[in-house]
């Protein structure tokens, strides 16, 4: 009953899909993430975030008083959380003073494997798939999870616009952040794909990346320097990420 490792969409995507792993004869010690993370339950939620944030993960483990682990929080109940404390607050940043340039996308014919190769080596969690240059949907670690793992299908032989979710739920470079912070708690989804007023494509921008500018963390003068102390003190660590 001690807790060693997590299983995750990522470890999935990682290290069974593309790793040529047998689901049904691999054991979950090969493919789990570990050693686990996790954090006091009197931890600051700023500071669970920044851990998430900064290890690229979406999950954290909680310790009680006597160490024993009593819970797990998720990335998405902390956007829960920022969705309902921020309402009513001012905001004034948008979506497009975050979208950083090279937005990544492959073509509809693309095959699963190659796609998802592409995923690992960039290091993101989703991917536009585009038709003639137009995006048409999105792949998702979750799409890789629901549609191609839990089916076994053949990632070299499938094409990627068989498997990707559509139709494509993006937001205009002009909202706010509140707007898309709540859009994506209502929708449940991770990554919001941006757009430019003529409805061209820009990037994508995952939760983490849109949450860490949450009008509710900057309640109080307490809340803006433990999340600074958090950054600085992650920037200036060499830290295990997991898998």
């Amino acid at each position: 009953e001690v807790p060693v490792g997590i299983f995750t969409e990522k470890d999935v995507m990682k290290r069974v899909v593309n790793n040529n792993s047998d689901p049904r004869k691999s054991t979950i010690k090969e493919v789990m993430t570990s050693p686990i993370r996790a954090v006091r339950e009197e931890t600051h939620i700023v500071e669970a975030f920044g851990k998430m944030y900064r290890g690229k993960y979406r999950h954290l483990l909680v310790r009680g008083k006597r160490g024993k682990i009593v819970g797990i929080v998720s990335m998405r109940r902390i956007l829960g959380l920022a969705v309902e404390l921020g309402q009513g607050m001012s905001e004034t940043k948008t979506l497009g003073g975050l979208v950083s340039g090279g937005a990544l996308s492959v073509d509809e014919s693309s095959s699963v494997y190659e796609t998802i190769d592409l995923m690992i080596q960039r290091g993101v969690a989703s991917i536009v798939v585009s038709v003639a240059g137009k995006p048409r949907g999105i792949f998702t670690e979750r799409d890789v999870l629901k549609r191609v793992a839990a089916k076994g299908i053949d990632t070299r032989k499938t094409q990627v616009k068989e498997v990707m979710t559509s139709p494509l739920v993006t937001m205009a470079d002009t909202a706010l952040i509140g707007e898309a912070l709540t859009e994506m708690y209502r929708r449940d989804i991770r990554n919001m794909p941006v757009i430019e007023p003529g409805g061209e494509f820009i990037g994508i921008l995952s939760m983490p990346d849109i949450l860490q500018y949450a009008a509710a963390f900057n309640i109080d003068e307490r809340v803006r320097q433990n999340w600074k102390e958090v950054q600085e003190y992650y920037d200036s660590e060499d830290q295990y990420t997991p898998g």
